[in-house]
């Protein structure tokens, strides 16, 4: 039985994790970590410079707003799973519901102070993915019809895919403006590798309550997407790849441009404020792309003002779909009469990167530490995901930093994460997962997430923050 339920468990895990972008993470609020430049540029950096290679930046998640593996079995009195019951699996699904995972790798990263503020330049290979479905859809598949009745009560069937791999290329600098206001900006050079986005499915399913007939209203199918191979359409819309060799070539192509822009403003000892928005820009795709599409047109006596009406099914069209492969190979080409099917290359298409944006305040409660809260925005490819989140961080000697987050996410009030940062004599270890208690309950999590890596530092140098308190102080004895 052991076996069993951990069989379960991770077939469960591993549907979420292959079909599913928040980068929440604790070590956007370390102050002696350079990587917290990447939730805002104008993030003050401490060390004189530093740099790493390939295990230096590693960051991983999924957001799971929906499925939840103690929600869809029936468990026995040992806690093993001794039913699927989708009942009460789909009652406790939102309207909406997503799935989503990213990566984020740091191939190369490194920073340098200048005379007057502060350079970056990170290499780094990004993917995102990200499902959307309403419950309707499972309701719908697990029960029939006849929870939709009248025309007041239609089944909302939406189904949504995005997915990403691409390059980036950064350069960014942060100044300081005054003694008390930092800026900074990052720009981005991409390189796409893989893209698609499909409206897979987008219908309203009405259901006549006296006849049960049911009218199918479905809106233009649309997938369009660009491959890492070379392919080509045969004569029924298949495609095929010419060749699944891989070349190198096909990671330097599908170029784009982004922007990162931050502020952090010390208004005085105990209190600051900051805001960002990241991932401003798009990806030019024109490398092996095409885009299909399917609409609805008049393929016979089951059309009907832009939808299919079916009345249902008599005895003997049931049983020749039950027994007659001829009757059912008939009535597929009939159906497929009734869908404008289109299958094309495309030479160029554009698509927006997936921006975010943040606004927090901090108070110092000393210098060592703060308390921060933080609204976010969040995107994964198919909507805007809000968040709101209360840091501490304690930042001891230049060196070493303890982070705890509590965020509420996705309608869920059980994101606790924590970060650890500790530099020893010039070699930066730090590693953070936003939500720790996923982590003994992966399966009915609504997010996880781990960073972690390694960097290598020189020097050091005042913060802005505590040149404020220092010139204050001055000040002090002065009068």
């Amino acid at each position: 039985m052991k076996n069993i339920r951990l069989y379960i468990t991770l077939m469960f895990v591993a549907v979420l994790t292959s079909s599913s972008m928040a980068q929440l993470s604790p070590v956007d609020f370390m102050r002696n970590n350079p990587r917290a430049t990447f939730a805002n540029p104008a993030t003050y950096t401490v060390d004189n410079g530093y740099f790493d290679l390939a295990i230096g930046g590693i960051n991983f998640g999924l957001i799971n707003s929906g499925l939840k593996y103690d929600k869809f079995f029936k468990f026995d009195g040992n806690g093993y799973p001794t039913t699927l019951d989708l009942d009460k699996g789909i009652a406790s699904l939102q309207n909406v519901n997503y799935l989503n995972t990213y990566l984020n790798f740091d191939i190369f990263n490194c920073g340098l102070r200048t005379k007057h503020g502060y350079f970056t330049y990170t290499h780094r290979l990004r993917e995102t993915e990200s499902l959307s479905f309403t419950k309707d859809l499972l309701q719908l598949i697990a029960q029939g019809n006849a929870s939709f009745l009248g025309d007041s009560n239609p089944a909302n069937i939406e189904l949504s895919v995005a997915a990403r791999v691409y390059q980036e290329f950064d350069f960014g600098y942060q100044m300081a403006l005054t003694d008390h206001l930092d800026i900074g900006i990052r720009a981005k050079f991409l390189m796409g590798f893989a893209d698609v986005k499909a409206n897979a499915l987008s219908a309203k399913l009405y259901t006549d309550p006296d006849t049960y007939a049911m009218k199918l209203a479905l809106d233009p199918i649309t997938v369009r997407g660009t491959f890492p191979y070379q392919f080509q359409i045969g004569d029924d819309y298949a495609l095929s790849i010419v060749d699944r060799r891989f070349n190198p070539a096909n990671l330097f192509r599908n170029y784009g441009f982004g922007f990162d822009l931050g502020a952090a403003y010390q208004i005085n000892d105990e209190w600051g404020v900051a805001a960002a928005i990241n991932d401003l820009g798009l990806i030019s795709w024109n490398n092996y792309s095409v885009e299909f599409k399917a609409e609805v047109q008049d393929g016979g006596s089951f059309y009907e003002d832009g939808s299919i009406v079916f009345p249902g099914l008599n005895s003997d069209q049931l049983h020749g779909l039950l027994f007659d492969s001829t009757y059912v190979n008939s009535l597929m080409d009939s159906l497929s009469g009734y869908y404008q099917l289109s299958v094309n290359p495309l030479s160029r298409y554009n698509t927006g990167l997936n921006t975010n944006f943040m606004v927090r305040g901090y108070y110092n409660i000393t210098p060592e530490h703060r308390f921060t809260a933080q609204f976010s925005g969040y995107n994964c490819g198919l909507g805007i995901k809000p968040a709101l989140t209360l840091a501490y961080t304690g930042s001891f000697g230049g060196k070493y930093d303890v982070v705890a987050t509590y965020t509420i996410m996705n309608g869920r009030f059980d994101n606790l994460g924590v970060g650890l940062s500790a530099n020893f004599g010039g070699i930066l270890l730090y590693v953070a997962s936003n939500n720790i208690i996923g982590f003994f309950n992966p399966a009915n999590s609504s997010q996880l997430n781990v960073q972690l890596g390694i960097s290598f530092t020189s020097g050091e140098s005042t913060s802005r923050s505590e040149k404020v308190i220092i010139k204050a102080k001055e000040a002090e004895k002065e009068e």
